[in-house]
């Protein structure tokens, strides 16, 4: 039984020695890969090379990423040569990159490293690549599970969107967290299923259980 999960902060270059990313540790990836293990599960971890918190390659089969793009070309090659029966979208990715950087004179500025001699300097950014938006091409027959991660707002707002990424991604699941749920989780399944999961490992431990269970209904 072969799942995957994606897991960490993705990164989108500004010059050769700078990048944009976020404050994702990978944490929850990691908890999420050991309880699959446990469960039974041969689980593949598509993991962040900025991903903070510990995970054993020597007993989880790790591909790394760094950019949205590196791990969308990842997913479509697994897609193409390993039947999954799960994909759990836990990784943090960047929502913009750059598309250009420019002086104070309005003249594109290329180099491996922006010199802070230019003084102040002005980044264009563009949306990056929505990686979850290709899953179900790439992925027709299996479980997707994706996250939504709100800041703002309250808890039935959060719900709301993790409800509305189901509908538009045609997921099988989604998680809402984030401080707009008091950093709890919220669990929501296209079939009604609810759960209010207070901790990482809570959540992870019912995760695994859940797919479990989908999949011998299968």
């Amino acid at each position: 039984m072969v799942v995957a999960v994606t897991c960490g902060p993705s990164c989108e270059p500004i010059d050769q020695v700078r990048f944009l990313s976020n404050t994702s540790t990978g944490e929850l990836g990691a908890l999420l890969t050991y309880a699959l293990q446990e469960h039974g599960f041969d689980v593949i971890c598509l993991r962040s090379r900025l991903a903070t918190f510990p995970i054993d390659s020597s007993a989880v089969q790790v591909i790394p990423f760094s950019t949205n793009t590196q791990l969308a070309h990842s997913l479509q090659q697994l897609s193409r040569n390993t039947p999954l029966l799960a994909l759990f979208h836990t990784a943090a990715l960047c929502d913009y990159r750059v598309q250009k950087i420019t002086n104070q004179k309005r003249e594109v500025i290329s180099s491996g490293k922006i010199s802070t001699n230019l003084g102040t300097i002005t980044m264009t950014l563009e949306p990056t690549l929505k990686v979850i938006s290709m899953l179900r091409t790439w992925f027709p027959e299996t479980f997707l599970i994706g996250w939504k991660y709100e800041v703002e707002g309250n808890k039935k707002e959060a719900i709301s969107k993790a409800e509305q990424q189901i509908k538009k991604y045609h997921l099988d699941a989604a998680v809402a967290n984030g401080p707009a749920l008091e950093n709890n989780f919220e669990f929501i399944s296209s079939k009604g299923v609810r759960a209010d999961l207070r901790s990482k490992r809570m959540l992870a431990s019912f995760l695994a259980t859940w797919i479990k269970e989908m999949i011998a209904k299968k």
